[in-house]
């Protein structure tokens, strides 16, 4: 994730890098994936090609609490 400073585009204060956690396989803590198109269910789960999937960092305004996304 990249470490330059932003704004908050709610309340203009600053905001602060982080990440959100997802249960993942077996509830051992991942960080989220973003992928392209529709998801695709099975009976296991969602088909996912793994070269396709990006991590995502998010950013939480320290003021007001909003949370930005970006997949990298």
């Amino acid at each position: 994730m990249a470490t330059s400073s932003k704004t908050c585009p709610k309340c203009g204060r600053r905001m602060e890098e982080g990440f959100t956690i997802d249960a993942g396989d077996y509830n051992s803590p991942t960080v989220p994936g973003w992928h392209p198109g529709q998801p695709d269910k099975r009976w296991y789960g969602l088909k996912v090609d793994k070269a396709e999937k990006r991590p995502v960092a998010t950013w939480r305004c320290t003021s007001c609490g909003y949370l930005e996304s970006y997949a990298l």
